[in-house]
């Protein structure tokens, strides 16, 4: 009998997606090339989404998801999924949990010096716990994240005799699947900054942000290196940010947007140097890549940028795109090695301002991009994943598992209903208030 892999995304699946969306979109592609495939999604799918692939996507309900729950079934999932609804520990299928996020280290930058950060890094180790505790096959998308990852299986007893003696690696308990490109190469289909926008010339240097402008991030040497810029009389470097506000209903605004507009537009550069998009369409956001010149990562120096992924890096190998990045995490190691764009130190807005000016073209960089391009592809990156899913099991050693006392839903959610009020995020607590009252 067909095996149907259930694949549910934390965030919304449509015509514009962040990094998660984009995860399990692309799983759902690889995976339905072998198996019968239901993607669920928190919105209601769009018509178009529906219609353009060989699987189902389906709005992510308690009863769509036991609708399609068989004995033959995988369900593969992340985040806060689990946690919110305790069914999915109950359904009697392997269950397979994507930790390619370390959300805990997000959320201790997120809430950094707030009065409830301890109540929220609680809560988010709570929820990690669970999901360690539960799944079957782990997922990941690095080999340091797997080092930490597997600390935390061992400090549960995850990690014991049993699994041992299935194999020495426990390469049958977790596996690295990296955030992967598209296998085709991207082709321009329209003109979309360059020539169009009015203060956006076509010999402009255009520098290119891609993705959000999360609180763990360092947008704001990127604006002052363009104060510098303009204090220099150069004008020719154009600042694009292609997403300052998430498609996700659930996250709460960032300080680091309201913190680089107010920059922005106190040194007048807003709109004639740098420029604010919402978020681009996923299927146009190759034409900004390919336009672009440079494409920009910046963070500070914390433990979540040890252990992170950053997403659009992967968008920019995909599209043949330089990159300037600071130090510190996988990336920068990969574009050092591979020679596909500069790596800075942290904070440096000096240093930025020479890596832009010293640009020489693209031409440069091919090679280590072509070599990245093959190695990420998604079909390559799954592999892991459908081997398991052509063979999959319940973990024995779970059995073995050391219990540690939790945070309750319940007292989390009224610990940030409390919060939401407080800060006066009305708009944001509807949202999730919507949300836990579906998921009860």
């Amino acid at each position: 009998m067909e095996t149907k892999i259930l694949i549910i995304s934390p965030d919304e699946i449509g015509k514009r997606m962040s990094g998660p969306g984009i995860r399990y979109l692309n799983f759902a592609i690889e995976l339905a090339k072998c198996f019968k495939v239901i993607l669920f999604s928190p919105n209601i799918p769009e018509l178009e989404l529906k219609n353009n692939y060989n699987f189902e996507v389906v709005h992510f309900t308690k009863q769509n998801v036991m609708r399609h729950v068989k004995r033959e079934a995988i369900l593969i999932t992340q985040g806060r999924t689990i946690w919110e609804n305790a069914y999915l520990k109950k359904i009697g299928i392997p269950l397979v949990v994507d930790l390619y996020d370390p959300f805990i280290f997000e959320n201790l930058e997120l809430n950094k010096y707030k009065a409830h950060n301890e109540k929220v890094h609680q809560a988010s180790l709570s929820m990690l716990l669970e999901q360690l505790e539960v799944g079957d096959f782990f997922l990941c998308a690095s080999e340091k994240q797997k080092d930490f990852w597997l600390g935390m299986l061992s400090s549960l007893n995850r990690v014991n005799a049993k699994e041992y003696e299935i194999d020495e690696t426990l390469n049958h308990l977790i596996q690295v699947i990296p955030f992967g490109v598209t296998g085709e190469r991207p082709k321009k289909t329209r003109q979309v900054l360059k020539g169009v926008h009015p203060a956006i010339h076509k010999d402009d240097i255009l520098i290119i942000w891609g993705g959000g402008v999360w609180d763990w991030l360092d947008p704001i040497t990127a604006i002052e290196a363009m104060v510098v810029l303009k204090s220099r009389g150069i004008d020719y470097v154009k600042l694009f940010f292609m997403g300052v506000k998430s498609p996700n209903p659930l996250l709460q605004s960032m300080k680091n947007l309201t913190m680089m507009q107010e920059l922005s537009n106190r040194h007048g550069i807003t709109d004639e140097l740098v420029f604010f998009n919402d978020w681009v369409d996923f299927n146009d956001r190759h034409n900004y890549l390919l336009e672009a010149d440079i494409g920009l990562s910046l963070h500070h120096n914390h433990i979540e940028t040890r252990f992170s992924y950053r997403t659009r890096i992967t968008d920019y190998i995909w599209c043949g795109l330089p990159v300037i990045s600071t130090e510190g995490d996988i990336f920068a190691d990969l574009i050092t090695q591979h020679s596909i764009g500069r790596v800075i130190k942290h904070n440096n807005v000096n240093e930025l301002v020479d890596s832009i000016l010293s640009f020489d073209g693209k031409t440069e960089y091919e090679v280590g991009f072509s070599t990245l391009q093959k190695e990420l592809q998604w079909q390559e990156a799954v592999k892991p994943l459908v081997e398991y899913c052509m063979n999959p099991r319940f973990s024995t050693g779970k059995r073995n598992i050391f219990k540690i006392k939790r945070m309750s839903k319940i007292s989390f959610v009224f610990h940030k209903t409390f919060q939401l009020i407080k800060s006066k995020q009305y708009r944001l607590l509807m949202n999730k208030l919507r949300r836990f009252t579906k998921i009860k």
